[in-house]
């Protein structure tokens, strides 16, 4: 007597990101996990870039993951654009970067509203001034401030979360030269800027 094994258990897909989608629509946790591993360093880079914190782009990176959970199970998103998976999550992560500085604004007003709290020493400051990149990111952040949000947002699209400009568009929901016309005025604009915030 032959007896034949079935898997009970689903092996992530492991072709393209169409494929994933695809496992994703169908709600597949695997598809999730392969969704994280495939995209997660992006998410986090773009977040730490972002914020200047990755504290908070660890948190921006869960938020993202569990918010493409979601959508998949209440509604379609429609269908995988230039397929790659990374554009749509870029944008799910710039919602939810919003919404977390928003909250952590709120935080910060509720705060200073309350009374001095006793003298205990914020050890913080000197974690953050370890690390080399740090003066460099609010340099770059504080420059980037200073420019428009739309442009903003499509340099740290195209330059720090290295989208093409077909998927920067597809993020913002413009047109690719409205992104080209973007980075071409930041650009120019930056080198001032940067100047002006060593």
């Amino acid at each position: 007597m032959t007896m034949t094994s079935r898997r009970t258990d689903h092996a992530p897909p492991v072709g393209g990101d169409e494929d994933l989608w695809d496992a994703l629509r169908a709600r597949d946790p695997e598809a999730l996990g392969e969704l994280f591993s495939r995209y997660a360093g992006a998410v986090h880079a773009y977040a730490v870039r972002h914020t200047g914190s990755y504290a908070y782009a660890d948190d921006a990176v869960q938020a993202t993951f569990v918010t493409a959970w979601r959508q998949f199970g209440r509604t379609d998103p429609g269908p995988l654009q230039n397929g790659s998976a990374k554009p749509w999550l870029l944008a799910i992560a710039r919602n939810e970067l919003r919404n977390s500085t928003r909250a952590r604004r709120r935080l910060t007003q509720f705060l200073l509203r309350q009374p001095a709290p006793l003298d205990h020493p914020d050890h913080s400051e000197a974690v953050a001034a370890r690390v080399d990149s740090a003066q460099h990111i609010r340099a770059v952040r504080a420059a980037l401030a200073a420019l428009p949000r739309h442009e903003r947002e499509t340099i740290e699209l195209v330059y720090w979360a290295q989208l093409s400009i077909a998927d920067a568009a597809v993020v913002l929901g413009v047109a690719e030269g409205t992104v080209k016309a973007r980075l071409s005025r930041a650009r120019r604009r930056l080198p001032a800027l940067l100047e002006e915030n060593r």
